[in-house]
């Protein structure tokens, strides 16, 4: 038997050792990845085949607890769950933590913003790149990519103005205008949440308070807005 087809017989490190599958990279114990489908034939359209096996088993494409065909729940039973632990799906994307994050992104609602004055020594331009970065990776940690009525991923061609720079990094300019390269491609579109990233200056108008009083900046800085 060769090493590819051995992997079938390997019994599921988890809690379930009737669902046979290599030890999958997932943190639940329980969980194995392609689990042999029950009594799959011609008439099933769900599950995939290994075409680099002789006579392949039909087997699940996401991870499972148990055998497939073995489920007993009824059809529409469901549980609505309040707070998503959207970490579980992230294993390979770096915590908040890791990324080390300064600003709670993830407490603003949709309509809120979150001002940020420019830190002590520091510049309007370099805070502006800093919250650029944050949002982004705030943005992937906190996403999935979009799939259509097939569950096959959605891509969306990207066209991107790159600003060119100088050797210290710098932007080069004519007159007041970035000199831009484009950068594109198909890249995985995202669901997930969107900021708006706005540079402001002290006495900016950036809220209200209430009474038709409006929320002033203390200060030069930055204006983070959830839009979605």
């Amino acid at each position: 038997m060769s090493q590819k087809a051995s992997q079938w017989v390997d019994p599921n490190p988890g809690t379930k050792p009737k669902a046979q599958a290599p030890a999958p990279p997932h943190a639940n114990p329980d969980a194995v990845d392609h689990a042999m489908i029950k009594g799959a034939g011609p008439e099933k359209t769900e599950g995939g085949k290994d075409e680099g096996l002789v006579n392949p088993p039909t087997v699940s494409l996401n991870p499972t607890s148990q055998p497939q065909g073995e489920a007993v729940a009824e059809i529409g039973e469901h549980r609505i769950i309040d707070e998503v632990n959207f970490g579980m799906f992230k294993t390979s994307v770096p915590t908040a933590t890791q990324m080390d994050l300064n600003y709670p992104f993830e407490d603003l609602d949709i309509g809120q913003g979150m001002f940020v004055p420019v830190e002590q020594g520091s510049t309007t331009d370099a805070l502006m790149s800093k919250l650029y970065k944050q949002v982004d990776q705030f943005k992937k940690q906190y996403s999935e990519q979009e799939v259509d009525e097939n569950g096959d991923t959605v891509m969306e061609d990207v066209a991107i103005n790159i600003k060119l720079r100088n050797e210290d990094g710098t932007v080069k300019l004519d007159g007041d205008t970035p000199r831009l390269s484009i950068k594109s491609g198909f890249r995985p579109k995202l669901i997930g949440p969107n900021f708006a990233v706005k540079a402001v200056v002290k006495g900016d108008k950036i809220g209200w308070a209430g009474d038709e009083d409006y929320d002033e900046a203390e200060a030069d800085g930055a204006l983070v807005i959830r839009l979605g």
